[in-house]
Formats: structure tokens, sequence, C-alpha cells
């Protein structure tokens, strides 16, 4: 890797870090060494430049790990030569440039005179393939015929297109200088079409679900798709052309979106009075007893006889009455209940969220059933079913782009309503269905919902109860007055909504009912997607500025003109914007002109302090100088725009040379690598 023919002569070198690294290195390794030993983060992996035996670098990946050597701390390193993946990285992007730049056609080519008039078909389509230098080939059930059309003013692949749309033919492309020309049957169709199998993993929505509706959205006229879908991994597999796989994947984009979250704020209060009053006179039974005892002595017997020769009515001694016992009373009471309940619910748009309280109540529920087989219904068997009673409140909220919220409510109180036979309970409800729309955070009162009972009843002495005022001392009052109310607040908050982007309003361009004349062209107008097409490379173009403005190593003067034995100057000028915390130059010149005297440092490096480290190599045989700098503090860098340093040179011969910055390596604190762009400087010696 570094030239030498084994360890041991590279161990037994003075200094192995001078002779393993650019100089423009050496301190930047330096210090990552004492910082990684005292235990700071320093980059454990990063790319810096080595320099072989024979005095040439390379850029090498350092992989750098802690050890323990013989109960101290050291460091492993592995070196790996990264220069040729370097290379294909660059050559990679600049390919990628150049690809994404050309044209979709197979080429632009120049029309003018391409009108026939009774021409054969097939010669047709062979003076396109010559004009575009293709090869065109044509299928067994390829039909000759007599045709006239005019392709002035268009490309290649427009002309083809209307060609192969007006005789009925479509085309596939076989490679980049070929295509096959065909009937456009379905049989055809299937035989040329490409196919591919994709599989879409879904996250938000069910992929049973979507199954019949990207069947009839995908299915064209002479075939359905093949879609298969696995319920366990929620995915959807489809084999079709790679235009209809492209397509899928653009209407599963705009599907596979997450709902709607909505946060549901619920008071539900229930109030409650109940009024009892009693007054008056009550008796304990409604009955007067009254029966004849007889004299002393001439009592009845055991059963209840008298003798008819000791009856004796004149008497009142004779006579026993009972009076029924009274009770004054004057109760009268007043209770107040009132329930809150403030549940704070979130939902997810379409679902029902569900919320009950209350209690079960056993209602018992008695069959007959016989005793024996093919007998009488006679044996009474008693089970217990439960009923809610309480609030049950369910809520299906529907999510709109306008931020609004439709709640589809079903809303049931149920309450005890009293005893009825055997002390089975009565259970009065009242429920309220309703879909109502509500702004985001806009709160809905629903009221009314009011149950006011009631009752009077009044006893007493037959007759006297109804005498005015005095009636009131031979009879009671007993009233009671019962009212409920519930009261319910609903505000829906909207947590988030299902993200649509301009792309998803945008119209998919369709065209898979076989019109197309390319097997597996893209769809859309040709106007609309050259314009496309021209303004993303007018993008790509704009971006490369950009990032070629970004960083730059530039000389200044550009052009100039010196005489011959003068010395002059050449500034070396860096525009940084991002922190670079090490930096490398390497620029050549050409010797027979130009000598090298000395290289100075300039002000701009004092941002990374004072005593920072500014290397300097200077080579006039081969022309080529070698600057490099490195921060002490290796979390520490230097950005903006400012002069590194001074080239002092002496005017050697006549004639015309430049001064040219072949090379920038530049690492941030993190020691990720920095590009550059170079520039150069004209000089003429007179």
């Amino acid at each position: 890797l570094y030239g030498y023919r084994n360890p041991e002569e590279i161990l037994e070198l003075d200094s192995i870090l001078e002779a393993l690294w650019a100089p423009e290195e050496q301190a930047r390794i330096l210090n990552y060494k004492e910082s990684r030993l005292a235990g700071s983060d320093v980059p454990s992996v990063y790319e810096t430049r080595g320099m072989r035996k024979d005095g040439s670098t390379f850029i090498v990946e350092s992989k750098v790990t802690v050890i323990d050597w013989e109960g101290e701390k050291a460091i492993q390193m592995t070196f790996i030569d990264i220069t040729r993946r370097n290379q294909a990285e660059q050559g990679l992007v600049r390919f990628r440039t150049a690809l994404d730049s050309s044209s979709d056609s197979i080429y632009l080519i120049d029309l003018e005179r391409m009108k026939f008039i009774d021409a054969n078909l097939r010669s047709i389509f062979q003076a396109l393939g010559k004009h575009a230098r293709v090869n065109v080939l044509f299928d067994e059930q390829f039909r000759d015929i007599t045709f006239s059309i005019d392709l002035v003013d268009m490309i290649f692949e427009q002309a083809l297109n209307s060609l192969c749309l007006a005789s009925k033919n479509f085309y596939r492309i076989i490679d980049e200088r070929t295509i096959i020309i065909a009937p456009d049957l379905p049989q055809k169709r299937i035989q040329y079409e490409l196919n591919a199998i994709k599989t879409f993993y879904l996250s938000n929505i069910r992929a049973e679900d979507i199954r019949v509706s990207l069947t009839q959205m995908l299915r064209t006229q002479y075939k359905a798709p093949n879609i298969i879908v696995d319920k366990n991994i929620n995915t959807v597999t489809l084999r079709d052309t790679p235009a209809v796989i492209e397509l899928a994947g653009k209407i599963i984009k705009i599907w596979d979106k997450p709902k709607g979250e909505v946060i549901i704020d619920l008071e539900i209060m229930e109030v409650s009075r109940v009024r009892l009053r009693q007054l008056g006179l009550e008796l304990e039974q409604g009955l007067i007893g009254f029966r004849y005892t007889g004299p002393e002595g001439s009592g009845a017997d055991e059963q209840g006889w008298f003798k008819l020769k000791s009856i004796n009515f004149s008497k009142s001694e004779h006579f026993q009455v009972a009076l029924p016992g009274a009770v004054v009373q004057f109760l009268e009471a007043d209770s107040d209940t009132k329930i809150i309940s403030q549940p704070r619910l979130r939902g997810i748009d379409g679902e029902e969220i569900k919320y009950v309280v209350g209690d079960k109540i056993p209602i018992p529920r008695t069959t007959f059933t016989p005793i024996a087989a093919g007998g009488f219904a006679q044996q009474p068997l008693t089970s217990f079913q439960y009923e809610d009673v309480g609030i049950d409140v369910k809520i299906t909220p529907t999510i709109h782009f306008e931020n609004e919220v439709t709640l589809e409510l079903d809303i049931k109180i149920k309450s005890l309503g009293g005893a009825g036979y055997a002390d089975i309970p009565i259970i009065a409800t009242r429920e309220v269905k309703n879909i109502i729309r509500l702004k985001d955070g806009e709160t809905n009162l629903l009221a009314g919902l009011l149950k006011d009972e009631e009752r009077k009843t009044i006893s007493g002495i037959a007759g006297l109860k109804n005498i005015p005022i005095l009636g009131r001392l031979f009879s009671s009052t007993d009233q009671v007055i019962q009212q409920t109310d519930v009261i319910l607040t609903i505000t829906p908050y909207i947590i988030r909504k299902v993200p649509v982007s301009e792309e998803d309003l945008k119209p998919l361009w369709v065209d898979l009912g076989g019109i197309s004349p390319a097997a597996s062209a893209r769809r859309g107008p040709p106007e609309e997607a050259l314009a496309e097409r021209r303004a993303r490379q007018r993008t790509e173009v704009e971006d490369m500025a950009r990032r070629r403005e970004q960083n730059r190593v530039f000389l200044t003067p550009a052009n100039f003109e010196v005489p011959q034995n003068r010395e002059f100057r050449v500034s070396v000028n860096a525009r940084i914007q991002e922190d670079v915390s090490s930096m490398s130059l390497n620029i050549s010149f050409d010797p027979a002109s130009l000598k090298l005297k000395e290289v100075v440092k300039r002000e701009f490096l004092n941002r990374l302090g004072k005593d920072v480290p500014f290397l300097k190599n200077i080579d006039n045989s081969s022309g080529v100088c070698t600057i490099g700098f490195s921060s002490t503090d290796i979390g520490k860098g230097i950005k903006g725009t400012g002069s590194i340093a001074t080239l002092i040179f002496q005017a050697v011969s006549k004639g015309e040379s430049t001064v040219q910055v072949t090379s920038v390596t530049a690492n941030k604190p993190t020691g990720q690598t920095l590009m550059f762009e170079t520039g150069q400087s004209r000089v003429v010696v007179r």
C-alpha cells in the first residue's frame, strides 16, 4: 500500500507520522491521536491523504480503535486505499448528471423534409430510422400499406408516435439503436410488452381494501392487472408492464395516507332535584271496628254464638268500638344531585369512539320448561340479564380538509324509573341520534333532555277531608316533584389531518388502454413531458451552479503580464461556506517560465489561532507546490472568504503559462470531506 517491502522497514524510520501521511495531514493526525488517548470524542473513521515511499499521495480511509497493549492504551489503525472508489463515485455523479440531462426520446433529429404521399408504410418507418440512426425491425404480421403523412417539424419520438397511431401499430424499444414495429393487437401487446413484479408495503390502509379499486383503475382494454394481496404483512404485489407499475405506485402513494386524528372534549352534567312534601293527618287504618259483646256473664261460646235470651241491644255497654290510630305529618325534603364527567377522548377519522359510564342492573327473566320430555312447560327457570344504566356515548368523527369535523352522535341516557311487578326495575331511556359539523375548536351544547315528574296524593276521612280549611285536619297531602336534566358539550380538536402534498393534487396522465404507440413509453403529452424535462434540467444546472459557488479556491489576479526576471505575487483565495478544520492545496506551474521563491501565510488563517500550523512544500524542478493548514482545536473550523497565502514568483523566461490549483482536500471538524471548485491564473512573461 505504501511502497515498503516489509513492516520492519517502516519501523526503522525516524518518524512514522511524516512517512505515512502527507505534510498537510500530519498536524491533524497528531491532534486526533492525542485527543483520542485523552478520551475526547474524535471520529473513528475518516478520510485523509497518505504518502507512499516514492512521495506520491493517495486518498486513504482510516479506521481507528483504542486497544489495551501491555497494560497501556494504544491505537490500532486500519488503512484502505479509496482513491479508485472516490474516482468511481465522482465519475458516477458525472454520468448520472449527463444521463438525467439527456432526452427521454431515442434521438432528437431535424425532420424538415419528412412529408410522404402515397408511400409504402414500411419505407416511411425505415426513412425515420435512417434519419435517427435507428435500426427498424418489423413483426411477421406487419401489414405494408400505402400511406400518406406529414411529419415536418417533429422530433423523432413524436413522428414515430404519430405514424404508429395513424397506422394502428405500436413499437417496442429493443436497445438504444433498435426498435420493432408490430400491429396494435392485444396478443401482440402481451407478446412484446415488458413485465415487471413489484411489491408495495402499505402502512396506513389495508391491502384487501384497495384490491378491487386498484384493479378497476389499472384495467386495460385487453387485460386486467395481476394483483396478489398478502394480509399477514399487508402488502400488494403487482405484475404488469413498467408503465402500469409506475402508475400503481403513484396511486398507492396517494391512497396510503395516515388517517387524521381528533381529540374530543366531552363535558357531561346530569342535574336532578327531588322535592318531597308530606303534611296533614294520616290514619293508620282506614277502618272503624264495631262489635256486640253482650251483658257480663252471657258471653258467646267458643265459636262466637250468643243465646237469644241473653241478647240485649238497649244498653251501650254491651257494644265495643275500635277506632283507627292517627299520625300528624309535617315532613318536607328537598335534595339536589349533580354529576359531572369530563372525559377527553382521542380517535381516528372514520372510527367509532365509545364512552360508557354507569352501572349494570340485573333484570330477571323467567321461562317455563317441561319437567320431562314431552310434558307441559310448567317448571320455572329464572335467569338474569344485565342492562346498562347510565350514559352511553358513541361518536364517529369525519375530518374535512376545511378544518371542520363532522360528528355522528349516538347518545343514550338510561336511569331507573321505579319498580314494576315483583320489584322488577323499570328503566327509563332517553336517546339522541344526530349528525353535526363543527369547526376546529368549536363547542356544541346539547341540552333539553329534561324529565319533569310531579305526583300529588291526598288521603283522609271521606266527607270531612273536602271541607274547606277544616278538611286539612282530617286529611294528609303527599307531594313528590322530581326533575332531571342532562347537559352535554362537545368540542373537537384536530391534531392531525391527512397529509396532502402538491404532487397529490396534480392529475396523473393515464393511457393504459393501448392507445399509446410505445409498448413502454412514458405517459403524458409530449409537450408537457418536454417542458417538464427542460425545467428539471434547468433546476439541476442551477443546483450545480449553486454547489460550485459554495466552496471555491481561486487565484488573483486571473490575468496579468510581467517583465522577465521580475518578481510578482499571486494570492491564493478561498470561499468557504462550511467550517473547515484542515485543508491542503496542490498548485502547479511551468518551471521553465516561472520559479516559486516563497509562500507567505495570510491573516485569514489567524481565525484558527496565531499558532495555527501552516505547511508548505516547494518543488521548482517539477513545478509543484503543496500548502496546507490544520486547526489545533479538533472541534474548531474556519469559514468565510479570504486569502490563505501569497505565492512569490520570479519570471524566468518569456512566454505564456498558467498557475493552477490542481486539487483541494478539505475536511470538516467531524472528518467529513468537502468538495471545492478550483481556478487558475494566466501569466504572460514579456
